[in-house]
């Protein structure tokens, strides 16, 4: 009798088993179907995204040539020039008390290194301020600042005496000075490029994509500890994902392995272009450990101005079954918003909305909670009253190399090449001629490819073709969202199926392993 309850027993934890594996397939098969329904809806999204990007390389194009025809007037030309001499050292000699100034020749650059005077005696001026002891508070004479570029333009007449021609050139940035908004913007012009942002949301992804967060990064050479700038530290980010950056270069192969996950403290607030931060300058940031140390150093911004990200993924060999997803996920959130790019490694056809845009910021995609836009961030201190707000995702900017009407010359008059340093000591040095006049350009060529340019600009922003193509394939995606959320519904059955597997296997041996086996099917012990 015992034996036949037993029997009975494992036969409902059975049944139920069988059910769980029921619903499983008929769950594939709805998937299946479903699936197949999205192909006319793929093909057709796919199509239009090409030809949207399409014209918007053809128009980024043009930006391009305007950009190569301003650099040829200083390398075909040599009427203009991109160099200049920066001032890295100023020192004073203490006993003629001569002001001795170093300069390397520079070239124009989206970013520039800061540096520190490295003199071991600047020069100092009384600023009319004392000290607790009532001795006198002394700044520097030159005014040498960290947070400038210190540009040398020549000599300068001075009641009837030469001094040292030296601007200072404010600009913002943490761990590089940024040209884009400076003085320098009318030697360096940042322009806008053209560009389509994707929104992605898990619902959406492909069954066998296996993304999981992306951030922007910093991480130094011959280390293997990536720092994430952001506050958010619940990205799903865990030992054994696949790390990508957004350039090659960074890693010795294409991608890296997460070997650890833990936390660091970094001031947010110069990366406020990119992280949306209050007034406080320190927060707990992720800090990623490598498997392997990184082969070339990542800065924020990098040299060309721009961001470097990082896509965290699963490792598609550890995952069993793509097509189960626990009950609990997030089926709209985190939103992933990037830029549509194409070549072989495109994303044609991807996501649930596109957008034109042509705000000049980065490019680096970004993540966020949509619903909760408005709230407090949750992911900063309390005492910050800063509201969630939708991440700028822009095409990054070109930079047009407008130059200099003279070009740096050596002591005897030969050109400076970048990399050249020069000192200027005393009037006698001042009086040197630090530069040397460029005759007049020739603009013909740079004059049509602004007047392309302008032409191709006016025709994305005046034509209705193209926002009629975006709202069209954005009406075509909304169609398939509906698709797709209906199949996250049938593989969110499948995860919950597969829960119910693991739970009566764990009940059969609980049973088959218990000393209360009897108790348990015949009620006697």
């Amino acid at each position: 009798m015992a034996e036949l309850y037993t029997d009975q027993m494992s036969s409902g934890v059975s049944g139920i088993s069988t059910t769980a594996r029921n619903t499983v397939e008929q769950a594939k098969l709805k998937i299946t179907i479903s699936d197949n329904e999205k192909i006319p809806y793929d093909e057709a999204i796919k199509n239009v995204d090409r030809n949207l990007q399409s014209i918007i390389v053809e128009t980024n194009n043009t930006l391009e040539s305007v950009r190569d025809e301003y650099q040829k007037r200083s390398d075909v030309q040599n009427c203009r020039s991109d160099l200049f001499w920066r001032v890295t050292v100023v020192d004073e000699d203490t006993v003629d008390n001569e002001i001795t100034i170093t300069c390397v020749c520079t070239k124009l650059s989206p970013t520039y290194p800061k540096i520190e005077n490295s003199s071991s005696n600047p020069p100092m001026r009384e600023t009319g301020n004392f000290d607790s002891s009532g001795d006198p508070i002394l700044e520097s004479s030159i005014g040498f600042s960290t947070s400038a570029l210190m540009w040398y333009t020549g000599p300068v007449s001075v009641g009837g005496g030469v001094t040292a021609g030296i601007t200072s050139v404010a600009m913002s940035g943490d761990e590089t000075l940024r040209s884009d908004g400076s003085a320098f913007d009318t030697y360096l012009e940042p322009d806008n490029l053209h560009g389509l942002l994707l929104y992605n949301e898990p619902y959406a992804r492909d069954i066998g994509d296996f993304f999981v967060a992306t951030g922007i990064g910093t991480i130094s050479a011959g280390i293997n500890t990536l720092t994430l700038l952001t506050p958010n530290l619940n990205l799903g980010i865990t030992t054994g994902m696949i790390v990508s950056p957004s350039r090659l270069g960074i890693f010795a192969e294409a991608s890296n392995v997460v070997v650890g996950v833990g936390t660091t403290i970094v001031d947010l607030r110069p990366f406020n272009d990119v992280v949306s931060v209050g007034t406080t300058s320190i927060y707990t940031v992720p800090l990623i450990t490598l498997q392997d140390p990184v082969v070339s150093a990542v800065t924020a911004p990098g040299s060309d101005g721009n961001y470097t990200y990082f896509d965290f993924s699963k490792d598609p060999n550890l995952i069993s079954d793509n097509l189960a997803v626990e009950i609990t996920d997030q089926a709209y959130v985190p939103q992933v918003i990037s830029l549509i790019i194409g070549g072989s490694g495109n994303n044609f056809g991807k996501g649930v909305e596109i957008e034109y845009i042509n705000n000049g910021a980065s490019s680096s995609p970004k993540e966020w909670n949509k619903f909760m836009e408005g709230i407090p961030n949750p992911d900063l201190l309390p005492d910050e009253d800063v509201r969630v707000t939708k991440p700028v995702v822009g095409a990054d900017k070109i930079y047009y190399p407008i130059g200099f009407g003279q070009k740096p010359i050596l002591l005897g008059g030969s050109d400076a090449s970048e990399g050249d340093t020069r000192t200027f000591e005393g009037a006698a040095g001042y009086a040197q001629a630090a530069y040397a006049s460029l005759s007049a350009c020739n603009d013909t060529a740079l004059n049509a490819a602004i007047g392309v340019r302008n032409t191709a600009e006016s025709a994305l922003s005046g034509s209705n073709s193209f926002p009629e193509k975006v709202s069209l394939v954005n009406s075509i995606r909304s169609k398939r969202n509906n698709i797709n959320i209906t199949i996250w519904a049938y593989r969110g059955m499948i995860g919950n199926s597969e829960n119910e597997f693991t739970k009566n296997d764990n009940f059969m041996n609980d049973l088959d392993n218990s000393p209360y086996k009897n108790l348990m099917n015949t009620g006697i012990e």
